[in-house]
C-alpha cells in the first residue's frame, strides 16, 4: 500500500510494505513496454529476481532492489514521522 505526497514540490509516495515498491516499479517497467527480461538484463540480475521483487518478496536483497529503483530514476529516502 503507497500513500502519495508532495514534498517540496516533488511527489513522493510513502512505502509501507515491499508489495508498493513492486507495484511502483511493475507499472513503470509496463509503462516502458519492457519485459522482466528486459529489466534483468538491464540491471544485471536475474529474471527471477525482478518478479520476486514486484511481488514484493520479503526475502529481496534490498540493495538489488535499490539499484533497480535507481535504473528507472527513481530515489528512496527515510524520513521521520
Amino acid at each position: 500500500m503507497t500513500q502519495s505526497n508532495q514534498n517540496n514540490g516533488k511527489n513522493w509516495v510513502e512505502v509501507v510494505d515491499l508489495k508498493a515498491i513492486g507495484a511502483i516499479l511493475r507499472k513503470q517497467r509496463k509503462q516502458l513496454k519492457l519485459t522482466q527480461s528486459d529489466v534483468a538484463g538491464l540491471c544485471n540480475v536475474g529474471t527471477r529476481f525482478i518478479s520476486e521483487l514486484e511481488n514484493g518478496k520479503p526475502t529481496m536483497h534490498f540493495d538489488k532492489a535499490l539499484k533497480i529503483l535507481k535504473r528507472f530514476g527513481f530515489t528512496f529516502g527515510i524520513r521521520r514521522r
